[in-house]
C-alpha cells in the first residue's frame, strides 16, 4: 500500500486521503448496464492503495453513477467515505433535483437510497443556481441536513470565493471543490489559498486535465470524450485550439518525471497537492490499474524541480 497522506475536512471531523477516487469513471455509460463487478474491483484497488473516499453526484450519468457505487459498496466490508452532490439543473450528464429547500432535502434522501447509506460523508452544491433561488435558502437546507446527521460535512463546488464567504458567514463551510491543473484553472489559486486561511478544505477535480496530463496522446484523450462532450466549450478549447500548448506541457514534463523516477500523471497530481490551501485531488480510474500510481503522488517531493515545472505552464499563475 502507498504511504498516502490524509487531510481534515473543515471542522467536521471527516479525514480524507489526499488522493480521492473519481466516481464518474465507474459508469455506467449511457445505454450500458450497471457494471457492479468492475466498480467493486476499482474501489478495492483504491482501498488497497490507501485511498479512503470517492466523489460522485446525482448529476453523474443521470443518477446511475450513485446507483452503481451503492451496489458496489454493499459488497465491500471496508468503511469507505462518499462525497456526493445535489445539482440545480441537468447538465451534460443529466440528473438534478433543484436548489429549493425541499428539493435539496429530498435530493439527499434520494442519494442516500441509491448509495445504500444512512449518511453521506461530504455533500456539495454541485454548481451555482441561475434560476433565482436565494443562496441563503439553499445553504440553510444544507445546514439542516448536517444538523440532522444525514451528512457529515457540507460544501460548495464550482462557486466563486465571494459566495463561499457569504455561506461561511451563515453556517461554516467545511469544504469546496474546484478545478486545478498545470494546464488551466489557474485563476482558482487565490480562492483556494483563501479557503485555506478560513480553514475550509479544498478538494480538486481535473488534476490531470481530464486525461491531458495522463501521458496519453491527443488522439487517445479525444477518444475518451465522445458524443455530447465534443460540443462543449472545454473540449473545443483544451482539445482543440489549445491542444498543442497543453500537450507541450506534457512533453516538457516527461524528462522531469524520468529524473524523479515518476510518471507525468504523478508530477501533475503532486503539483496540485503542493498548492497552498489544497487538501486533496480527485483522480478517476476505469479499471483500477492507475490507483497505485495516483496514490503514490502524495509522497512525491517536487522541491528541487518546482520552478522547472512551472516554467512549462503556458498560463502560469502569478506568484503570491
Amino acid at each position: 500500500m502507498a504511504a498516502i497522506k490524509f487531510g481534515g475536512v473543515g471542522a467536521s471531523g471527516v479525514e480524507i486521503s489526499r488522493v480521492g477516487l473519481g466516481g464518474y469513471e465507474l459508469g455506467p455509460e449511457p445505454g450500458d448496464a450497471l457494471d457492479v463487478d468492475r466498480a467493486v474491483r476499482v474501489i478495492e484497488s483504491a482501498i488497497a492503495n490507501g485511498v479512503n473516499w470517492l466523489d460522485t453526484s446525482e448529476n453523474y450519468l443521470a443518477t446511475n453513477n450513485e446507483l452503481v457505487i451503492g451496489k458496489a459498496l454493499d459488497r465491500i466490508r471496508d468503511e469507505f467515505l462518499v462525497a456526493s452532490k445535489v445539482a440545480p439543473r441537468a447538465g451534460v450528464t443529466g440528473g438534478a433535483s433543484g436548489f429549493r429547500r425541499e428539493e435539496v432535502l429530498q435530493a439527499c434522501r434520494d442519494s442516500l437510497m441509491r448509495l445504500g447509506r444512512d449518511h453521506i460523508d461530504i455533500y456539495f452544491l454541485h454548481w451555482p443556481d441561475e434560476s433565482g433561488v436565494p443562496l441563503e435558502e439553499t445553504w440553510g437546507a444544507m445546514a439542516e441536513l448536517a444538523d440532522a446527521g444525514l451528512v457529515r460535512a457540507i460544501g460548495l463546488s464550482n462557486y466563486a470565493i465571494e459566495d463561499v464567504e457569504r455561506c461561511h458567514a451563515q453556517r461554516p463551510v467545511d469544504v469546496v471543490q474546484v478545478g486545478l491543473n498545470l494546464c488551466y484553472y489557474h485563476e482558482e489559486l487565490p480562492s483556494i489559498a483563501r479557503c485555506g486561511e478560513l480553514a475550509i478544505a479544498a478538494t480538486i477535480f481535473e488534476p490531470l486535465a481530464s486525461g491531458i496530463l495522463s501521458g496519453k496522446t491527443l488522439e487517445q484523450v479525444q477518444a475518451a470524450w465522445p458524443g455530447p462532450w465534443q460540443e462543449t466549450e472545454w473540449y473545443k478549447e483544451e482539445l482543440g485550439t489549445r491542444a498543442a500548448q497543453n500537450f507541450g506541457v506534457v512533453d516538457g514534463l516527461r524528462p522531469i518525471a524520468a529524473r524523479l523516477g515518476a510518471t507525468v500523471a504523478q508530477i501533475a497530481i503532486a503539483w496540485v497537492l503542493h498548492q497552498k490551501g489544497v487538501t486533496a485531488a480527485i483522480a478517476g480510474s476505469r479499471d483500477g490499474r492507475h490507483m497505485e500510481e495516483n496514490a503514490a503522488a502524495t509522497g512525491l517531493d517536487l522541491s528541487e524541480v518546482l520552478t522547472e515545472i512551472e516554467e512549462l505552464v503556458p498560463r502560469r499563475p502569478t506568484p503570491a
